[in-house]
């Protein structure tokens, strides 16, 4: 686990309290007139109307599962339905367990009209099997209260010269190891994901620019999920999902 990881994380338990404190009003109101706006909404443009709001708060620098969540709804209701699968994606790291994302989740993908195949599960997610329980920010605390707890009994055991706090001390370090490294991956997709999404509909190249040839058969379609290799000039190299490789336009592109 490097430095920046956790100089990250602590700035996210520190920095992320002290700006909720100072801007929550201003994000709650934010919050409920997004709300508002898309329960009394009519049309695509009212429901585009709340998702604007939505962006606007997580433009701010704000991370919420459940900004996420009403976001991939406000997109769904726009028939905008990759916009609407990438961001119920991102909300699950917040919301491992709520059924109504998974629900809203699983029907944003079949009716998005370019979906693709999914990528097989990474092998660290069955060894980590309780990644899709636990919540990022329960898993930050786990892990600062569990190497607390090991600090507490390794010098208990050192006071008391008791040989099972030394046990319990190797125990609780092993397990914060493990709940360490489940974070820190989880840290890396929240922060660092390379999954994207198509917008609309746009032929994938082989290269560059639009005189390259076309990297697939069929044109890809709003839904299309992808994982990001590169980023040039305005074009984003990916590897999509049982096709291949190619070259899309980023105005298509939503990450």
């Amino acid at each position: 686990m490097n430095r920046h990881f956790l100089v990250a994380i602590c700035a996210v338990i520190v920095c992320s309290t002290r700006s909720w404190a100072l801007e929550s009003g201003d994000r709650e109101r934010a919050f409920v007139k997004a709300l508002e706006r898309f329960d009394t909404a009519t049309s695509p443009d009212d429901y585009r109307e709340s998702a604007h709001i939505l962006e606007s708060i997580l433009a701010d620098g704000y991370v919420n599962g459940a900004v996420y969540y009403n976001l991939g709804n406000a997109y769904y209701r726009t028939g905008e339905f990759g916009r609407a699968i990438l961001n119920y994606r991102k909300a699950v790291p917040y919301r491992p367990r709520d059924p109504y994302l998974t629900a809203n989740l699983e029907q944003a993908l079949i009716a998005a009209p370019g979906r693709l195949h999914e990528p097989e599960r990474m092998w660290w997610s069955h060894v980590l099997f309780w990644t899709d329980w636990i919540s990022f920010p329960a898993k930050v605390r786990w892990l600062f209260g569990g190497l607390i707890l090991a600090a507490v009994t390794a010098c208990a055991a050192v006071l008391l010269r008791r040989p099972r706090l030394q046990i319990i001390t190797a125990v609780l370090l092993f397990c914060s190891a493990a709940i360490g490294v489940d974070t820190w991956l989880c840290y890396d997709q929240v922060v660092n994901s390379t999954r994207a999404v198509i917008t609309g509909e746009t032929i994938a190249r082989k290269g560059m620019g639009q005189s390259y040839d076309a990297a697939f058969d069929q044109p890809l379609r709003d839904g299309a999920e992808f994982r990001v290799l590169s980023e040039v000039s305005g074009w984003v190299f990916g590897h999509f999902e049982s096709i291949g490789d190619g070259w899309v336009q980023s105005e298509f592109v939503a990450r």
